[in-house]
């Protein structure tokens, strides 16, 4: 039996004075009996009494946009709880049926062809047809949308290119042949394709509540006042976007199974201590509280646990414009940095992983014989030395953007100490934002990341290092290599059970490890089994990208 919540002291004192206030009215004259039979007005009362099951989460951050094509923010965590993905990939990298339950290629994996699932419906009870999946697609590859990681899923379908630039709206490499049929074009084989799209970060919105006549979003058409249509297990009921707090409730139409939990809430509290002591008091169930000494006493070093991420993150240096340009101003910053003191500043008590830079680890295909930039003081002077800024003075001042949170400020703030001490560089601003891309607003250095939906090198660098990435376009400045490219694209073509799909993938990630473009930062820690939840909350499972998987099955239960 799913038990209800345990009830909380204030609720028990207040229970005591009304059963003292009904004690003194139960002297009065007795009331008229009731014209209802007493067992069945005591089941209506039972009914009422029983407590719905109430899943609570926490974000770190005010978010003032909640529609489902965004594709990043913090709260794209929770994403799988109302929008679902043409597939997914569960916490063991198996692929799963979702929207889409076939998938075929053609004999040279040039073109996909894709079923939806026929009991596959909106919120509202219409059907999710392949004419929405077209025309979201076409939606989120447009830039005026804004979605943070489409390149990762769509780059390589006939059009893509053309409708990213922004100087076309639709890819005639995805079209619907009937009402519950996608087939994709591609400009060259990919045998993996099918696996980049199990995600929720690219999942159908009905086209005709999403899209407006001119084919771009409609705005804050997922906002409750508007009465939104979604596809996931939950669906927006109330949002106070200036409190920062965003209910959702069971979507009665969810074509696989009926949700377990009855209400869904997301928070928004920056404050991350304060994050902590909810949890351990039962006012959250779900969050992302610092990993300290203080938070791992009151909910246990287990909440904690989590399994080695693919990817890479860290701050990422753009090569398009000074000082960053040069190689060797590059090779200084990052060596006058000591990965293992930013490792403990992000874990005081030591749980994770060094960040070592490498974009393949924890994938098949990771290089036993990949080597770290080393924390080296003398050489990163002598690279100074040598690059076009030996005279402090002619250091433009950098921007290190992406410096979001207060952890993050004492990361940015140990690497600036650093090379304050070993060059004398003190024109350095940090801020969450950024005004260009270009120009004199442009960072220098940009705290970001990228991961993989599906456990392959190829993808992983497709999706990373390519030049058509969105890491390489935007948070690089342009980043493009032309021997980087090629080797990626000719590793993507392979089989997956080829070994030249690895070998191609490890010589490409070697020559950007040359190039000195990162300096990785955090603990490596990805999804886990427990989601990264309290003890009560039960099926809260979560994939390595941090997606969590299968939320119609999570429940709450406290253990007496």
């Amino acid at each position: 039996m799913l038990s209800t919540r345990k009830i909380p002291k204030k609720w028990v004192i207040l229970m005591a004075l009304m059963a003292m206030v009904l004690a003194v009215s139960a002297c009065a004259a007795p009331a008229a009996a009731p014209a209802a039979d007493s067992g069945e007005m005591a089941a209506d009362s039972d009914d009422e009494m029983m407590e719905e099951m109430h899943f609570r989460a926490t974000i770190p951050f005010f978010a003032q946009d909640w529609s489902p094509l965004r594709g990043g923010g913090w709260n794209m965590h929770y994403l799988a709880f109302w929008n679902a993905g043409p597939m997914y990939i569960d916490e063991h990298g198996e692929l799963h049926a979702y929207v889409f339950n076939e998938w075929t290629p053609n004999e040279d994996m040039t073109q996909w062809t894709f079923k939806i699932d026929p009991d596959a419906v909106y919120s509202d009870g219409s059907a999710i047809t392949a004419q929405d999946v077209v025309a979201t697609w076409n939606l989120i590859a447009h830039p005026a949308t804004t979605h943070q990681r489409v390149t990762l899923f769509l780059t390589g379908v006939v059009g893509f290119e053309d409708v990213f630039n922004g100087e076309a709206m639709e890819m005639p490499g995805v079209v619907a042949l009937d009402d519950s049929t996608v087939q994709v074009t591609l400009e060259g084989p990919d045998p993996l394709f099918h696996k980049k799209l199990a995600t929720n970060l690219i999942g159908p919105v009905k086209a005709s509540v999403a899209i407006g006549e001119d084919g771009f979003e409609v705005a804050e058409w997922w906002h409750p006042k508007n009465n939104p249509v979604t596809s996931g297990p939950f669906m927006p009921d109330e949002m106070d976007l200036n409190r920062g707090v965003v209910t959702f409730v069971k979507n009665p139409n969810f074509w696989v199974a009926e949700p377990m939990l009855d209400r869904f809430t997301v928070t928004s509290i920056e404050d991350t201590t304060i994050v902590t002591t909810m949890l351990a008091n039962d006012e959250l169930d779900q969050g992302w509280p610092p990993n300290d000494a203080t938070s791992q006493a009151l909910l246990g070093a287990d909440y904690f646990e989590c399994a080695e991420a693919p990817g890479i993150g860290g701050f990422f240096m753009n090569p398009t414009i000074e000082p960053t340009n040069d190689i060797n101003f590059r090779k200084a910053l990052i060596l006058a940095v000591d990965r293992e003191q930013l490792f403990n500043l992000s874990s005081p008590d030591g749980s994770g992983w060094v960040p070592s830079g490498e974009p393949l680890r924890a994938l098949p295909g990771a290089d036993p014989n990949f080597v770290p930039h080393p924390y080296d003081p003398e050489a990163a002077q002598e690279a100074m030395a040598a690059s076009a800024y030996s005279d402090v003075a002619d250091v433009p001042k950098m921007i290190m953007a992406g410096v979001s949170s207060p952890g993050m400020e004492v990361l940015a703030q140990y690497m600036a100490e650093q090379w304050r001490q070993l060059f004398g560089i003190t024109a350095i601003e940090m801020s969450p934002q950024f005004d260009s891309w270009e120009g004199p607003g442009a960072p220098a250095l940009f705290r970001d990341g990228a991961g993989v939906r599906v456990p392959d090198a190829a993808l992983m660098l497709l999706g990373s290092l390519h030049s058509s990435s969105n890491l390489a376009r935007n948070i690089m400045g342009g980043y493009a290599d032309p021997e980087v490219d090629s080797l990626i694209e000719q590793a993507v073509t392979k089989g997956a059970d080829d070994p030249d799909r690895i070998a191609l993938a490890q010589q490409a990630q070697q020559i950007f490890q040359d190039q000195y473009m990162v300096i990785p930062i955090g603990t490596g820690c990805g999804g886990s089994a427990k989601g990264g939840a309290m003890p009560w909350v039960h099926g809260a499972r979560r994939n390595a990208d941090a997606q969590f998987i299968e939320p119609w099955k999570i429940y709450i239960e406290h253990m007496e």
